[in-house]
This record gives C-alpha cells, structure tokens and sequence, in this order.
C-alpha cells in the first residue's frame, strides 16, 4: 500500500558503526550537549552521535525535517490536521480550493528570522489566502479560497528571482489546481495527490521555477505517478459544465483553434469562447494553452 510521505514515521537508533558510516564526520559522546548549531542522534550502546548542521546536505537536513518532533508542531495546524492526518473538520467551508507547494531552502529552526519575513512578503501577494502551514521545516502549504478566480502564477513567477535574492534562498513551487465539487471527505486525498506529485518533481530537477499544474501533471503522467483522484476530480469538474468535453475534445482535434473547433461543433465562434472563459473561472485552466488542453483531454479520454 502507498504511504504519504507524512504519516507513521517511525525514528530508529543506529549503531556507532552505522552512524559514521552515515556521518563521518559526527563525534560519539557519552552526554549529549544540545547547542543550536548540532544535531544529536541517539545510538544503540547509550552514547549519542554529535553532527554539526553546516556539514549535512541540504537533501539530509530535508530528510532529517521529517522528525517526529517537527511533526507534533506542525500538527497542531487544523489544516495539517485536516489534509495531512486525515482528522477532524475542514478548517473553513469553501467550494473551490486550490494549494500552493513551496519548497524553500530555509528552515523555521535555523533561519526564522529570514523565513518569517519570506512568508510576509508571500502572504501580501496572495490576497485570497486562507491559511498557510508546513508539512516539514523546508515545505510550506498556501490555502487560497478561489470562489473568485485571482490568477497568481504570473505574479509569482515575476517576484520569485527577487525574493531568492532578497532572502538569500532557492525556491520551488507548485502553483496548483483550483478544486471544486469536492466532498469533505475527498479532500485530504486530492491534498495528497498533488503534494505528492510536487515531491516527486522537486526531487527529480531541485531547480528554482514556479511550475504550473499542468506541466507537473503531464510530467508524473511519463512517470506513471499515481494520479488517479486528480484526473477523477478533474473529470467530474468537467461534465458539470454544459457541453464542456465535447468543446475540450474539438479543440483538441484543432489544435486549439478556437475558430475551427467552433465549426466543427457547429456553433458560433463567441458559443465556445463563452465556455473557455467560464472553465477558466472556475478551474484556473486556460483551454487555448496547449498544456492545460492537454491535461483536460486526457481527463475526458479517461471518463469517456
């Protein structure tokens, strides 16, 4: 059975062998002094490994952000709760929700100064933001309520250069899709789906970039991710619509013209804009952008 990556994570005690075979440079005390700057490990004969922070990776420190300690802080968050535990009640009711995934190189325990003013900056360019909270030390969640559409990819796209520089960090993030028609119980699923879907891609490129849904989603699509609650929830979003999969699959046969899509479905030009502009408010999907027609054609394709 697949596992997120959040849930029942168990910390084991290594040997003195295998932790400096794991750090070779951690020294073996028999009482553990905790400074700031280190970190200590518990080891199986009693005496505890010594590694300082600045000589870890970043991807060990990422890894190392998955303690349990981390995660009883960050489960106090009634969004953690809801989308990442699966418990409780949906923080607030909204009918269309749509998640921001960052990864940033700064961690709350080390920098929070910096990262604290980094959130700043993010919570004035997001005016729909519902909440924000970290699923580990260097991932943080934006929750935005789009019953209104506001575009953000373009805004955060032009800032993100300026807020690596202002803040002396590398940023990646998942601008990601607008959900609606969801039930409170399918939400924690779709969460993780699409969170899952971001790990999966800043593990493999670790580049600094503000990534659209659609291209992550065509990505895990050759990676044969597991994608299914995304392509079934886009799909149920799409026959809501009036004649909506039939027009995704005229344009597709077009290759997104609207003019000759319109002839073909027999309808005047301004019939068809019409519906690309309301599937654009309630999705956030541009059905005149090649990528975004794609992943909309492939959810039709699949729910017939």
């Amino acid at each position: 059975m697949e596992r997120f990556p959040f849930e029942n994570q168990e910390v084991q005690s290594l040997n003195v062998q295998q932790a400096l075979i794991l750090f070779p440079n951690g020294r073996l005390v028999d009482t553990p002094l905790h400074k700031s700057q280190d970190l200590l490990f518990p080891l199986t004969n009693g005496q505890w490994l010594q590694v300082a922070k600045n000589e870890l990776t970043e991807r060990e420190r990422y890894l190392l952000s998955f303690s349990n300690d981390d995660e009883a802080v960050y489960a106090r968050h009634p969004w953690y709760r809801f989308l990442v535990k699966k418990t409780g009640e949906i923080p607030q009711k909204t009918s269309t929700l749509q998640w921001i995934h960052v990864h940033h190189s700064l961690s709350a325990v080390d920098e929070k100064e910096e990262l604290q003013a980094w959130l700043e900056v993010m919570r004035s360019l997001l005016p729909n933001r519902v909440a924000d909270f970290q699923v580990t030390a260097y991932d943080t969640i934006f929750v935005l309520d789009q019953s209104t559409f506001i575009p953000i990819q373009e805004v955060l796209g032009d800032t993100l250069s300026a807020m690596e520089f202002d803040f002396g960090l590398k940023l990646t993030m998942l601008v990601g899709q607008i959900w609606s028609l969801v039930a409170d119980e399918a939400w924690a699923g779709i969460f993780q789906a699409e969170h899952r879907l971001f790990l999966a891609w800043q593990e493999r490129f670790q580049s600094s970039c503000v990534l659209s849904f659609g291209q992550a989603f065509l990505w895990g699509q050759s990676q044969e991710l597991a994608l299914y609650p995304l392509r079934q929830q886009l799909a149920q979003m799409i026959h809501q619509q009036d004649q909506l999969a039939e027009s995704i699959r005229a344009l597709w046969e077009e290759a997104a013209v609207v003019t000759k899509a319109a002839q073909r479905l027999y309808v005047h030009r301004n019939t068809l804009q019409y519906r690309l502009e309301k599937w654009l408010d309630v999705s956030g999907l541009q059905l005149r952008n090649l990528t975004d027609l794609a992943v909309c054609y492939q959810a039709v394709l699949e729910n017939g």
